[in-house]
């Protein structure tokens, strides 16, 4: 017998490693080099959550709280992250990115941002709408964002990575610390955990960079959530990368689902996307109509990031 086939013969029993496991060290591999994606050019997620626009569009009430069945099969693909509940799903990403590195930010430093956006997707006033691509560079510690004395409530990206830094363990804490940094008015017509789920997912959109045992916990407070949901399947991001999507739950009156969308390898935030649930035409609070109409499945708004990164100078790219 030679030596080859006998060294498979011993290795004949040893399990092969599953994707899951191979994550962390790919992650080490990629360093600082790792992108994941832009922090978007913000559309207020406090009027997305309420169903409020500025337009007299009666239909956008409900444009952005969707929940109800999945819609097509949007790029199916073999079972990789466990997408057979969000406990486990969110479980899973929660263990992957407590093993990924820390990019251990500075004061002084900037967040670069490439953000791609779509704002009305494949319809009738945009039949080939495409992605929308912007750069902008974003101050880690801006002065402007570090309190909100001035009226401005929109956190600095210092201040959203000490909070993941400081969270506790307990999933209803990590609900309120969020709430806190993200609050909303009163007149949302949401109930208060609702508005918790939402500050929830505003803080894992807007948070770069992240502090890895952080995001962890924040993972598991959205995995204790049973107002959040996973699409059973990957899907094709606007960009045409395959997703993790999972969304909130608010009931079945609603005309959208706003999908918040994971890398399936590192389970890293890559952005939102607005789906319709079912066919349906916007229209005027008179009844008459707006202009503007989809189709089940179809992506209404997105905001992906392509890119983001730390850099040491207002216009600098990585």
């Amino acid at each position: 017998m030679d030596d080859m086939t006998k060294l498979r013969e011993l290795r004949a029993d040893a399990p092969t490693p599953d994707r899951v496991r191979l994550v962390p060290g790919r992650q080490k591999l990629l360093g600082a080099a790792q992108q994941s994606s832009a922090r978007r050019v913000r559309l207020d997620w406090r009027v997305t959550a309420a169903g409020v626009a500025t337009t007299v569009i009666t239909i956008a009430v409900l444009a952005t709280m969707l929940v109800g069945g999945d819609g097509p099969e949007r790029g199916v693909q073999p079972a990789g992250p466990d997408l057979t509940s969000a406990t486990a799903l969110l479980e899973q990403a929660a263990e992957v990115v407590s093993q990924q590195p820390d990019l251990h930010p500075r004061d002084g430093q900037w967040v670069y941002l490439k953000t791609a956006q779509c704002r009305y997707g494949a319809s009738d006033a945009a039949p080939d709408a495409k992605p929308e691509v912007s750069e902008e560079w974003v101050q880690y510690d801006s002065p402007v964002r570090e309190d909100d004395k001035d009226g401005d409530t929109e956190p600095s990206q210092r201040r959203l990575y000490r909070l993941l830094a400081s969270l506790p363990d307990d999933p209803a804490e990590i609900r309120k610390q969020a709430a806190d940094m993200f609050p909303m008015g009163k007149d949302t017509g949401l109930t208060g955990e609702q508005l918790e789920t939402f500050a929830l997912l505003a803080t894992l959109d807007e948070a770069y960079p992240v502090h890895p045992q952080g995001m962890a916990k924040l993972y598991r407070a959205l995995a204790a959530d049973p107002g959040i949901e996973v699409v059973p399947h990957l899907v094709k991001d606007p960009m045409g990368h395959d997703a993790i999507a999972i969304y909130p739950n608010l009931g079945s009156k609603a005309v959208q689902r706003r999908e918040y969308l994971l890398d399936p390898d590192t389970f890293q935030y890559q952005g939102n996307q607005s789906v319709a649930v079912r066919d349906y035409e916007e229209k005027y609070e008179d009844g008459s109509s707006a202009g503007r109409s989809y189709k089940k499945g179809e992506v209404t708004f997105c905001e992906m990031k392509m890119t983001q990164s730390l850099v040491d100078r207002d216009g600098e790219k990585p």
